[in-house]
């Protein structure tokens, strides 16, 4: 299969994936005002993306591997667009507190699972 055809199929999946997590806590999400939903997809698929890349980079795992699941499924499954406008939400609320949790948690709950993944990857 074409390298086209393994990040679209894989993209597919992701897009259906995101969409079925946001709906799924979009209760959670309206009860709190936090956006749950785009946090936990990201630091999932951040993790996920430090250990297929690893996985690929050892050879454990073949390049469609890092096409399909990590630029196709991952790449839609999580979203920075979507972070930013949260976070553009929160702050034009006002609710800076908030946003600035919010901002904190992405970034840094993302960073540790994408080592968490790269360092699970290496243990494999």
């Amino acid at each position: 299969m074409s390298a086209w055809l393994w990040v679209m199929a894989g993209g597919a999946v992701g897009a259906a994936a995101r969409y079925g997590v946001q709906v799924a806590l979009l209760p959670l999400a309206a009860r709190t005002g936090f956006p749950w939903s785009v946090l936990g997809i990201n630091v999932l698929g951040s993790f996920l993306l430090g250990l297929t890349l690893t996985l690929v980079g050892r050879g454990l795992w073949p390049e469609a591997a890092r096409l399909a699941f990590g630029t196709g499924l991952l790449g839609a499954f999580t979203t920075f667009s979507t972070f930013s406008v949260d976070l553009d939400g929160l702050l034009a609320r006002p609710a800076a507190g908030t946003a600035l949790l919010y901002a904190l948690l992405s970034v840094g709950l993302g960073l540790l699972a994408a080592v968490a993944g790269r360092l699970l990857g290496d243990r494999l």
